[in-house]
């Protein structure tokens, strides 16, 4: 096992000029949120609620503040739109054409849909032919859809637009959705932003936010009709991390004053603002810009410090287990749901329930869920993402 984890492990075809030790480090601090959140909810339902004996107080609320894995999820968002952004305006203007699109659709698509897929079409047979659905799927067994039309929908990224709901069968799909469609229209965005000479205004960008702000917001409030779990609601944290990628350099310069603890101490702040700001409610249509201000202020901070190399938090995102755990997030944020789910009804089953049980399970199953999200990454994401289905096969010389 000590030579399966090694660093080659996590090594894909990545140009090591354009590799972000940083951008992976945030990419830990999201995953984790989101592990952390989901595996305490669990712990709450089926463990805490079924023993009200377990009723100190502090040990409660802090579990309970802890079970907010909602702004883990944001902050992908905000890295997907960095991300695209930066493989955007790294193409010059010539070259933004119909052969450097279609490229880019083929190396999401092979990244993206095949690990998917085979979560889903493993869960549907579990659930569809073996009856194995589990207990507890609160809000993923809300609606009343049929499991292959289900399936059908978030085979197509469509479950939120069509239903309005989270998937049946894997109910943080409705994220990879909102990924999804962000990636289809990315060129297109570009392509507006990048007409005429000056591809890098600074009113261009501008200008994209305050849309993509005013978009969100009326989805958001429902004040036009569409679905919630669609790119429309979120569509101003890709905004954000589009407009960090445009200035990157002047986002480094002004958190360049930070000294080095403070830098970790205003890091740990806002990862912890991100749990409050997860059980927050901000319900009257004004409270959402109170709302997003905490939330991409929280999420800018974290960009900014991540850019100092030679801080406590920026060396802390580029350690290297750190960026292992931040490199295979995808197929942590695939596989924990399912593990941690049915590690809890079976922990809850046949472990007597105390504080003590509490925290060693905790600890059990997170580093569960930690080593098989790492093994599912070496052994079908990373297959996946080195594969180009549609490259051209260098020809063999034949000798007379």
């Amino acid at each position: 096992m000590k030579n399966f984890l090694t660093p080659k492990v996590f090594h894909r075809n990545i140009d090591p000029s354009k590799y972000r030790l940083e951008i992976d480090g945030l990419r830990f601090f999201a995953i984790m949120v989101v592990m952390i959140g989901h595996l305490l909810e669990r712990i709450h339902r089926f463990w805490m609620e079924p023993n009200p004996g377990l009723d100190f107080a502090p040990a409660n609320a802090l579990m309970h503040f802890f079970a907010s894995p909602n702004q883990g999820v944001l902050l992908f968002f905000a890295i997907s739109g960095f991300i695209i952004a930066k493989q955007m305006q790294d193409v010059a203007p010539g070259r933004f054409d119909a052969g450097f699109v279609g490229k880019y659709y083929i190396r999401r698509i092979t990244r993206i849909f095949p690990p998917y897929y085979l979560i889903l079409l493993v869960t549907f047979v579990a659930y569809f032919f073996f009856g194995l659905m589990p207990s507890g799927l609160n809000r993923s067994s809300e609606a009343d859809i049929p499991l292959p039309a289900s399936l059908a929908a978030s085979l197509f990224y469509m479950h939120g637009a069509l239903f309005d709901s989270m998937p049946k069968l894997f109910a943080l799909g409705w994220s990879l959705e909102v990924e999804v469609q962000f990636y289809l229209i990315a060129p297109l965005i570009f392509l507006v932003l990048f007409r005429g000479d000056d591809r890098s205004a600074p009113w261009r960008f501008a200008l994209m936010l305050a849309l993509f702000f005013a978009i969100s917001f009326l989805a958001i409030n429902k004040l036009v009709p569409v679905n919630a779990y669609t790119i429309l609601s979120y569509i101003v944290y890709f905004g954000v991390g589009i407009t960090l990628a445009r200035h990157e350099d002047a986002f480094q310069r002004a958190f360049s004053h930070f000294g080095s603890r403070a830098s970790m101490v205003l890091g740990s702040a806002c990862v912890i603002g991100m749990f409050w700001l997860g059980n927050a409610r901000f319900e009257p249509l004004a409270m959402t810009l109170i709302y997003w201000l905490g939330s991409l202020g929280t999420i800018i901070i974290l960009f900014g410090l991540a850019f100092q190399p030679g801080t406590m938090f920026g060396r802390f995102c580029r350690l290297p287990y750190v960026t292992y755990i931040g490199m295979a997030c995808y197929s942590l944020y695939l596989v924990h749901m399912q593990l941690f789910h049915v590690a809890a009804i079976v922990f809850g089953k046949f472990v007597p329930i105390t504080y003590l049980t509490v925290a060693g399970g905790f600890t059990f199953i997170m580093l569960g869920g930690i080593a098989a999200g790492l093994i599912f990454f070496a052994l079908v994401e990373k297959p996946f993402a080195a594969w180009r289905p549609f490259s051209a096969r260098p020809k063999v010389q034949q000798v007379a």
